[in-house]
């Protein structure tokens, strides 16, 4: 589990000066925190992320940095134990974590009068947000494909492995020329394509390096909830309640069309291990608003906060009945389904008559969607 959180600033006459940590009881050494700060300087001293090992505090130190340039040069450390990679949570919800601590941040520079309540507030989020991490740690088969689908370098990954089985130098090699990134891990990347079954990798005769294959491909899209649809057809909870959301699903799908941003934005939704739950809760039954079942030690106030964001984006509908009790309707359901890529069975034939793959590695991938068709 991730160790905590140190926020830095970066001034010109103090130095580097740690502003926040998180637990409080939480120190590095600044030469540490040097090693961190020359990290992100080196060059031209802009804007960006790094990963650094820190032997001395035996851990490695997930870094965001506001760049030389910007009107508070801050540093936000997630501190993770050593072997730990900031992969396994995926790239886009440690923006969102960075995006929101600097939100903070910015409120408790301009606010000063209020520093003691903003301090309390930060202190709440990184709380959260280290029990959000956590939990990132142990998703579902879907959750896992949806993170694979909202990283840039695991879709990089996919699209590679869609036309070809590669060494893991090779693949290494096109995540890094495409995207312009040193991948310092794959192993991390990999995880969730392994855990989900996506991927095998083995040795191939003659080769020096493991090969990555393909056995399975998945898409992401929305969905009438069925059992919820088979009830409201039987006039549950109510014939009033029941037409209205059969009406709403059918004007809804009436004019759905699944696109990549919409894609994105769903996968997004169920990496949220909190989304996950409401949801997955909302499959099986309507609730009226006030009686949602609630996580020990979640507030009202967080359920509210949920459900705006899964009605903010059609995954929940809100309606209510002559009593004036809203209810709570799961709109669309988000599937993540995998097949069987028969695609790849022509291009492994094209590849190789090419001579783009060697014929030992393309029986074995052969041999492979055998294996996993009759499965």
């Amino acid at each position: 589990m991730p160790h905590g959180f140190i926020i830095t600033e970066w001034t010109e006459d103090q130095g580097l000066v740690i502003k926040l940590s998180y637990p409080e009881d939480l120190k590095v050494d600044l030469d540490d925190m040097m090693r961190i700060f020359y990290a992100h300087i080196t060059g031209a001293g802009a804007a960006g992320n790094v990963l650094v090992r820190l032997e001395k505090s035996r851990s490695n130190v997930s870094s965001y940095f506001t760049g030389l340039d910007s009107e508070m040069p801050l540093m936000i450390n997630l501190m993770l134990e050593l072997g730990e990679d900031p992969e396994m949570f995926g790239e886009t919800v440690l923006r969102e974590i960075n995006v929101g601590i600097l939100d903070y941040l910015k409120e408790l520079s301009t606010n000063v009068s209020q520093s003691y309540e903003i301090v309390k507030k930060i202190r709440l989020y990184l709380k959260n947000t280290l029990i959000l991490l956590d939990r990132l740690k142990n998703l579902s088969k879907e959750q896992r494909l949806a993170q694979i689908y909202i990283s840039e370098k695991a879709r990089t990954i996919l699209e590679a492995l869609q036309e070809r089985p590669l060494s893991r130098r090779e693949l290494q090699g096109v995540i890094e020329d495409k995207l312009n990134k040193i991948v310092p891990n794959l192993e991390f990347i990999l995880d969730p394509f392994v855990k989900t079954g996506l991927i095998t990798q083995d040795w191939v005769e003659g080769n020096t390096d493991i090969t990555l294959f393909l056995l399975s491909d998945f898409t992401i899209f929305r969905r009438p909830v069925s059992k919820l649809v088979e009830n409201a057809r039987k006039g549950f909870p109510t014939p009033e309640l029941a037409r209205t959301y059969l009406n709403e699903v059918r004007q809804y799908f009436k004019d759905y069309e699944p696109s990549p941003e919409d894609n994105l934005q769903i996968a997004h939704i169920i990496m949220n291990p909190d989304n996950y739950d409401f949801i997955t809760l909302f499959r099986e039954r309507v609730y009226p608003l006030n009686k949602i079942p609630k996580a020990p030690g979640q507030s009202i106030d967080e359920v509210g906060s949920f459900l705006k964001d899964l009605e903010k984006y059609k995954i929940i509908k809100l309606i209510k009945d002559d009593k004036d009790t809203l209810w709570v309707f799961l709109l669309t359901d988000i599937a993540v389904h995998t097949f069987y890529p028969e695609y790849l069975i022509e291009k492994i034939r094209k590849k190789r008559s090419e001579g783009v793959i060697e014929k030992n590695v393309a029986i074995t991938h052969l041999e492979f969607l055998e294996k996993a068709y009759k499965k």
